[in-house]
């Protein structure tokens, strides 16, 4: 009987200390947002040059260029995506000639006016001339910091006759954090084709 007893107390006792055991966990402690490791194309350059095209540049090999026809069912001249093929990013180019400072006037204005559209979700616009990176045209680079649909604009003229407009978007929702490198390299790959501009 007494037997009997302790068996009955031993039995309760580590049935007791196994809940026990069980009922404790490892504090969870979330793991921050990982972003794949992204592989970049080594940067090499080729000229873009088209018959009809009134400008000229430099375009990384790994762009794939066509004629933009969403905008109109006929193709204008200088109207132009620029593929950003690995990166799923398309920069938008749109030309205009002009023979009166009104026109100019009112294509600078609409400039602005495509970037001021981005204000509601920017952090900030910060403008820069086009001259630090091209002296020999005129323009402005538009930074748009934030979640915004699209983070680099930029119109470049030779306050003459030529006009070009360009906008860098990216073809699917995105978070800043996630894109900053990509954002980054594609700049830089902008920033040569502004460099290296020449009108026919």
């Amino acid at each position: 009987m007494q037997k009997a007893k302790m068996n009955k107390y031993f039995i309760g006792f580590f049935m007791v200390l196994f809940l026990v055991a069980c009922s404790q966990s490892e504090t969870y402690v979330p793991k921050p947002h990982g972003y794949p490791k992204l592989e970049f194309p080594e940067k090499k350059y080729q000229v873009f040059e088209k018959i009809g095209c009134p400008y000229t540049f430099e375009i990384p090999t790994y762009t794939h260029v066509n004629t933009d026809t969403i905008s109109t069912p006929n193709p204008r001249k200088g109207w132009y995506n620029v593929n950003f093929l690995p990166f799923n990013a398309t920069l938008h180019l749109t030309y205009y000639d002009f023979n009166n400072w009104d026109f100019f006037d009112s294509l600078v204005y609409d400039s602005r006016k495509l970037v001021n559209k981005h204000l509601q979700k920017a952090d900030d616009i910060i403008e820069a001339p086009i001259q630090t990176l091209n002296p020999n045209q005129k323009g402005l680079i538009f930074t748009i910091q934030g979640n915004t649909a699209t983070n680099y604009n930029f119109f470049v003229t030779d306050s003459s006759s030529h006009f070009l407009r360009g906008a860098l978007y990216f073809n699917a929702k995105t978070e800043q954090d996630s894109i900053a490198p990509v954002y980054r390299f594609i700049k830089k790959d902008i920033e040569h084709m502004i460099q290296t501009l020449k009108w026919k």
